[in-house]
Order: C-alpha cells, then sequence, then structure tokens
C-alpha cells in the first residue's frame, strides 16, 4: 500500500463507525483531500488530539481504493488563541465552511492553502487584542471571501458594467448575482426593468472601492504571498465603517451561496456581532 506526505488544515470532520472519522482537508500539496482516521476518537487513540478542526497538520496518508487513510499526523499550528476566542473561532467556522463549499476533491492550488492558513494566523494574533477587534476580524472575513472567489474562478466584475463594459462610474450602480458583477449606473437607469430580471441589488460607491481594494489580478504563488502580506497590512490601518464591512461581507456571501447553489449557515453568526 502507497503512502504519500502532506501538509493540510482540517475543514471538515464527521464521526465514523464506532471510534473513527471521516476529515475533509486542505493540503499543500493535493488540495481537498477525504480520508479516515481510524479510532481517532478512542481516549488512548494516537491521532486523538491533532485532527481537531482548523488544526494545521503534517499527515502521512495510505492510498486507499475508495477512501485514503490518514496513518500519523502531528500538530504544526493549532491558533491556540483563536480557539480561546469565542467570535473569532466563529468566524474561523465560516471560513472553513466556505472552503469546504467552495471547492471540489481534487482540485489543487497551493495559493488557497496558504490563504487559509495565513488567515487563521493573522486572526491567531490578533484575537487576544481588544482595540477594533470586531472590525479588524470581520474585514478579514470579508478579505477571505473576496479571495477565494478569486481563486475558484468566481471572482466578480467589479470595474465595468457587465452589460456595455464601460467602466463604473461613482452613482447609483447595481450588483447583478446572475451577471456576476456591478451594472452601471447608466445601464440601471435605462433598463430598469432588467436589472430587476437580473437578480440585482444597489452597490454603494465604498462597496465596490472595499471589494476591489483586496481583489487578487492574478500570479505566481510568489506574488500570491506578497499580496496576501500587503492585504494584511491594510486591514490592520483601515479606517472605515464596521456597517459597511457588514453589508459586503453579506453581500459576497449571497454572491457564494447563488453560485455554490448552497446554504452557507456560519455567516449567521455575524448578524450578532
Amino acid at each position: 500500500m502507497s503512502t504519500y506526505k502532506t501538509q493540510g488544515i482540517i475543514i471538515k470532520r464527521n464521526n465514523f463507525l464506532e471510534a473513527s472519522l471521516i476529515l475533509d482537508i486542505w493540503t499543500k500539496d493535493y488540495g481537498k483531500v477525504e480520508a479516515v482516521a481510524r479510532s481517532a476518537r478512542k481516549v488512548k487513540g494516537k491521532l486523538k488530539g491533532h485532527l481537531e478542526l482548523f488544526l494545521d497538520t503534517e499527515l502521512i496518508l495510505a492510498r486507499g481504493k475508495n477512501i485514503d487513510t490518514i496513518t500519523s499526523s502531528l500538530t504544526v499550528e493549532s491558533f491556540s488563541d483563536l480557539r480561546n476566542n469565542l467570535e473569532f473561532s466563529f468566524g474561523a467556522y465560516y471560513i472553513l465552511e466556505l472552503v469546504d463549499k467552495m471547492t471540489i476533491e481534487g482540485h489543487q492550488d497551493e495559493r488557497i492553502f496558504y490563504l487559509l492558513k495565513e488567515v487563521l494566523l493573522f486572526l491567531d494574533d490578533i484575537a487576544m487584542v481588544e482595540t477594533r477587534q470586531c472590525l479588524v476580524s470581520t474585514t478579514a472575513i470579508l478579505f477571505f471571501q473576496t479571495n477565494l472567489l478569486n481563486l475558484t474562478g468566481f471572482s466578480p466584475e467589479l470595474s465595468k458594467c457587465v452589460l456595455c463594459g464601460k467602466p463604473i462610474k461613482a452613482g447609483k450602480n447595481y450588483f447583478s448575482f446572475s451577471m456576476g458583477g456591478v451594472v452601471g449606473s447608466e445601464c440601471g437607469l435605462v433598463e430598469t426593468r432588467l436589472i430587476a430580471s437580473l437578480q440585482s441589488q444597489q452597490i454603494s460607491d465604498n462597496t465596490i472601492k472595499l471589494l476591489r481594494l483586496f481583489q487578487f489580478k492574478g500570479g505566481n504563488i510568489k506574488e500570491y504571498n506578497s499580496h496576501l502580506n500587503k492585504c494584511f497590512e491594510i486591514i490592520k490601518k483601515l479606517k472605515v465603517d464596521e456597517k459597511l464591512v457588514l453589508d459586503s461581507v453579506f453581500l459576497m456571501n449571497k454572491f457564494i451561496e447563488f453560485n455554490v447553489e448552497r446554504k452557507i449557515r456560519g455567516v449567521d453568526f455575524l448578524r450578532g456581532v
């Protein structure tokens, strides 16, 4: 039986049989992998404690006919401060749900691994900071949404009208879920009936600017890591109305749900933030 080694972050886990687990893991080398961890729920099981949600782990897996088996796991990063902060933990669970529902098994993109890991590290680093905690964490979630949309091929068009192709100008613009981007004010005014048919809602100029701020224009892993570092510095210093950020998160969540045709339940925690 052949084995392979990789590093991965646990994004989903379900009980299996009497004491085992079925896990979805976003790995650095193989993308999304589903695997079984036998006896992982036993008190003295060798894998117990190393396969919790959003743990970053070093894994050895044995290839199976129907599903691979985890034979060894060693925790690389536990994100302990993040785990001890209830609000931030809810945010992390939402992020994991996005990865699970927006990706398919076998799709490999190392940038998604780094996006997931670096966002969790960022939240972990600021989890004990009191000042502007809610705003920074919510902005980090918006950043994650926009970047995962970029990397999975669902990036919304924010710079030009999806109907006429003209550059978006300040004014009464709309965001169309069915067309995948912004309908410019000129088309929106002229095509009132069409706007209603495009499953659209009005989008503010500041929301468009905020979403553009975090979009990745494309590039290799080195360029992407540079983009991540730049965005995290922006998030730390960004002075923006919290309602604007929340409205933008809900807008992107609605867009994600439209594309994956599934409900993203984890976003509900933000309604109480």
